[in-house]
């Protein structure tokens, strides 16, 4: 990232907050509107506390490159509203004509936007209940995210039971068991089938070198400006399998 934002310290916090919006729409694509002025003044005020840095200097180290204060501000910005089986209706689409419809072959799915795991694992469950145990050698699971601190969640596996939404509980007794703190841990057999890596979407260049079978993006272009949201969709449709 090499954003081009003008700063001097004699600019007002007004004016570093102006530059910091920039820099949030022009490199992660997230727009905040008028409307979302005061969130977005909120997140960037419990940033400067957590890094003791005020408006100014974060945009001065975002000038200077300083990727700590780039990724931060990152996972500040984004929203990481999730939970497993989010919009059940999806899962279960999936579950009933997407999965049994797919070839014969290696199968790659790809959890564009995956927070703490929740989607990715949701869709290993779906896995595991179609081909048994044959899935540990059939399918692999990719979930990115911006945020290294969810993905850090995500490898963990531990949730709060608050995070499961509208689990069953069959599904919950087969497919975890309990943690610390009245927390849950994703079994082995399911996290095996997962991968997690950070991955900008609006970095156009994704680093894949094989397509995917089945790509989950929900819940994420909505930040995203419409003529970056096509550039998305048109580059999910390159890299999707025929069909």
């Amino acid at each position: 990232m090499d954003p081009e934002l003008s700063w001097t310290s004699l600019e007002p916090p007004e004016l570093a907050l102006d530059a910091l919006e920039r820099w949030v729409r022009e490199q992660l694509g997230i727009t905040f509107g008028r409307e979302q002025r005061d969130l977005f003044a909120d997140r960037i005020s419990g940033l400067s506390r957590s890094l003791s840095l005020s408006a100014e200097q974060l945009v001065e180290q975002l000038r200077l490159g300083d990727s700590r204060t780039m990724l931060s501000l990152a996972e500040v910005v984004s929203t990481n509203y999730t939970f497993f089986f989010r919009e059940p209706e999806s899962f279960e689409f999936v579950a009933k004509h997407v999965i049994p419809a797919l070839p014969d072959e290696p199968l790659r799915f790809w959890s564009a936007a995956t927070s703490s795991g929740d989607e990715a694992f949701s869709l290993a469950m779906l896995v595991r209940e179609h081909f048994g145990s044959a899935a540990a050698a059939r399918v692999r699971i990719l979930g990115t995210d911006v945020s290294e601190r969810q993905l850090e969640i995500a490898e963990k596996r531990v949730f709060l039971r608050e995070q499961l939404g509208p689990m069953d509980q069959v599904r919950l007794g087969r497919w975890f068991v309990p943690a610390t703190n009245g927390g849950v841990l994703v079994l082995p057999e399911i996290a095996e089938l997962c991968t997690f890596r950070r991955l900008n979407l609006t970095q156009l260049e994704w680093p894949f070198e094989r397509r995917f079978h089945l790509i989950f993006l929900r819940n994420v272009l909505y930040y995203f400006e419409p003529t970056l949201r096509r550039a998305i969709l048109e580059r999910c449709y390159d890299f999707a399998e025929p069909g």
